[in-house]
């Protein structure tokens, strides 16, 4: 990585942003950290900060999240403030500047002056390419090596935390030979639920029974309860319908996933599956499963028969 006193991240993914930034942190090499929200402080207290000089230490990094005046039709006080202190910057300090949003409007004269000066990268999993490389760097520089990155990912799905979870696991595992092999893989780690429960209720949408029967079984034969079924189906009803009310609310993306918390990447793929649902459609199901919770638990009904009625028939079992 090139040094410079500038860098510039944006993406969607909060994970893969904070996995860079770590690294930039790293490669500079000090202790004296400060943050700021462009949300809730202001240019000249950033600008302040950055030309005086650090009690602690020779070099200082300042780390200034939500950089919303970075995207298009969005702005800050006194930004101009900013254009000028990257033409007569402190050489002693570094500024990482963070944009949760997959685009920057590059006509802005903020980003033209940052773009002359800065290490500009976007943080994005693109078909997994960056996934796939964070895990062979991460094995290799715990002197370890894996035999199928691949294979591994598609097992613990593409979340940056999760991942790194299950390879620390598999370090732990393969303390000795230090070679991690595809049936390593099968006997350790977790197998994300996320791709499978999203299928599931697509299936059930689209009272496509077939596959929705079949995806039921797949849960079943490994060992999940038909509670957790249910838990897992009103979740995730529950998540599209709340990101259904801010749709129609006129809620961008980015605007939804801080709202519920959540990564952009989910929301953004939810929002080209939503049109054909109905808000009122959506809660019926919630409430069906709620109404089936209860039933199973007071046992009137058994539990897999309430299921798979549940997803035979569009509105009542």
């Amino acid at each position: 990585m090139n040094m410079t006193n500038f860098y510039l991240l944006y993406g969607l993914d909060k994970s893969i942003i904070d996995n860079e930034l770590n690294n930039i942190i790293k490669k500079i090499n000090t202790k004296d950290i400060i943050k700021y929200s462009m949300d809730n402080n202001l240019i000249k207290d950033v600008i302040e900060d950055a030309s005086t000089i650090s009690m602690f230490s020779n070099k200082k990094i300042i780390i200034l999240e939500e950089c919303n005046f970075l995207k298009a039709n969005k702005s800050i006080d006194d930004i101009e403030l900013l254009e000028k202190y990257l033409n007569n910057y402190n050489k002693d300090t570094y500024m990482i500047f963070i944009s949760y949003t997959d685009k920057l409007d590059t006509r802005k004269k903020i980003y033209k002056e940052l773009s002359k000066i800065s290490k500009i990268i976007e943080c994005k999993k693109g078909d997994n390419e960056y996934l796939t490389k964070y895990i062979t760097d991460y094995v290799k520089e715990n002197n370890y090596t894996i035999k199928d990155e691949k294979y591994f990912l598609k097992i613990v799905g593409t979340n940056l935390d999760n991942i790194k979870n299950e390879l620390d696991k598999l370090f732990m595992y393969k303390l000795h030979d230090k070679t991690i092999t595809n049936a390593d893989i099968d006997k350790i780690t977790i197998k994300s639920m996320e791709d499978e429960i999203f299928a599931l209720t697509d299936a059930v949408i689209a009272n496509d029974v077939s596959t929705s029967l079949a995806l039921l079984d797949e849960f079943l034969n490994k060992s999940y309860d038909e509670i957790q079924i249910i838990m897992l189906l009103a979740s995730q009803f529950r998540f599209l319908l709340q990101v259904k009310r801010l749709v129609n609310k006129n809620k961008r993306y980015d605007e939804i996933a801080k709202i519920l918390e959540v990564n952009p990447y989910r929301v953004k793929f939810t929002i080209n599956k939503l049109y054909s649902y109905s808000e009122e459609m959506l809660a019926n199901r919630i409430k069906l499963l709620a109404k089936i919770d209860k039933e199973i638990k007071l046992g009137l009904v058994d539990k897999k028969l309430a299921l798979e009625l549940f997803i035979i028939k569009k509105e009542e079992y």
